[in-house]
């Protein structure tokens, strides 16, 4: 799990723009992200300021289909 990058929402949004997802609209504090053939994928705000926790970056990632299921 060391290997995985921490992000935050702008940087996570970003990675997903360039993966073909599209931000809709979204909540507040949170961005809503959309590509077909997909379920979409809620980005909450990062309220520490210090990114996502690793986890939750596996699992957004995995959701998006850009990391596979073994981690």
């Amino acid at each position: 799990m060391s290997g995985t990058p921490r992000h935050d929402q702008r940087s996570m949004k970003r990675l997903l723009e360039a993966n073909g997802w599209t931000e809709t609209l979204g909540g507040k504090h949170v961005v809503k992200m959309t590509k077909p053939g997909h379920r979409p994928i809620t980005l909450p705000h990062d309220k520490g300021g210090g990114g996502y926790p690793v986890g939750l970056t596996i699992a957004i990632m995995r959701q998006a289909g850009l990391r596979g299921g073994d981690g």
